[in-house]
This record gives C-alpha cells, sequence and structure tokens, in this order.
C-alpha cells in the first residue's frame, strides 16, 4: 500500500513538472533574435559611461545611451562571475518604452523560462524609478509580493549607482527604443 501511494505521488509529480515544463515552452517567448554575449560589450559599455561623467563633470550635461547587446553582456558576465544557481542565458531587450528582461531560471535541479517587463518613471525631482510591469516564470505569473521586494531591491541598486556616478544629476528624460536606452539630464 505504501509502494503504490509513493509510486502515484511519483507519476503525480512527473506529470505537473512535464505539464509545467511544457507551458512554459508556450508561455513566455522570448523575443527573437538573440543577443549575443561579449566582452568588448562590456568594455564599450564602461567606456560609454566614463565619457558621459566626464562629459558631465565638464559640461554639466548627462547624454548616455547603451544598447541591448551592452546590457545583455553586462547581465550575462555578472551573472558568470556569481556562478550560483539562479538565472542562465539573460537577455535584455530594449523596446517599445520598456526594459524586457529574459532568461531561464534554475532552482533545485529545475528550468524555466522566465520574463520580467519594466518601464521607467521620472518623478518631479528628476529620480528615475524601475517599475515592473509584469513577470512570469514559465506560465506563471510572479506574486505581487516577490515584485515589490525585487522592484524596492532594483530601486535602490539603480539610484546608489546614479547618486554615485552623479551626485547632482537631474534626470530628464528615458527613451526606449529600438534596440537603445537613452538617458539624459543635468546638474541641480
Amino acid at each position: 500500500m505504501i509502494r503504490t501511494n509513493r509510486i502515484l505521488i511519483a507519476i503525480l509529480v512527473l506529470a505537473t513538472a512535464s505539464l509545467a515544463c511544457n507551458l512554459g515552452i508556450r508561455g513566455v517567448k522570448t523575443p527573437a533574435p538573440l543577443i549575443p554575449v561579449s566582452t568588448e560589450a562590456v568594455q564599450s559599455l564602461e567606456e560609454t559611461a566614463v565619457n558621459s561623467f566626464d562629459k558631465f563633470q565638464q559640461t554639466g550635461q548627462v547624454n548616455l545611451t547603451v544598447t541591448e547587446e551592452q546590457l545583455t553582456s553586462m547581465v550575462a558576465l555578472e551573472l558568470d562571475e556569481q556562478a550560483t544557481e539562479g538565472i542562465s542565458n539573460p537577455q535584455v531587450y530594449l523596446r517599445d518604452g520598456q526594459i524586457q528582461l529574459a532568461g531561464d531560471v534554475q532552482t533545485q535541479g529545475l528550468s524555466a523560462p522566465a520574463r520580467m517587463v519594466m518601464e521607467v518613471d521620472i518623478d518631479a525631482n528628476g529620480r528615475p524609478s524601475l517599475q515592473i510591469v509584469s513577470a512570469n516564470v514559465g506560465p506563471f505569473p510572479v506574486p505581487d509580493s516577490l515584485i515589490e521586494s525585487v522592484e524596492t531591491r532594483l530601486n535602490r541598486a539603480f539610484l546608489n549607482q546614479l547618486d554615485e556616478m552623479a551626485p547632482n544629476a537631474v534626470v530628464e528624460s528615458v527613451v526606449i527604443a529600438d534596440g537603445s536606452m537613452t538617458i539624459t539630464g543635468q546638474t541641480r
């Protein structure tokens, strides 16, 4: 009797996992084409950021443009350095006013495609903030409480980086379209 119950539970677990994997393939679609990852793209991003910072110091004006390849490469190489179970094959798309993150999430030997879509708002004080519009793992939406937690951590990290690089900067606009994101601003 106990053995029969174990077999039934094992079959139920396998059927559920199979269903989840199959639904995940159809439920989360990564925009094509895949963005290549390269150390050259990360170096280009670093050079672009340094040049923008230097110009900001000289003129008080910020104009920084980053590309999908630069951001995808930066995220991929950061994840490789961490070498932990979590996210693999990251892709960052900059299209239609949104930042779209896609990749595969691994935990406890299971893998599922994941996608998160964000938009950037600028408040009256010129402070940008990221809002998560949607987040899915496979066909399943991520719970709101987890989205709020991730959103809070992303915004904190983003604003800390901005304050470190340009403490007196006021962001005037963030334009996301056609594979790039352009941030413009000035000194307070």
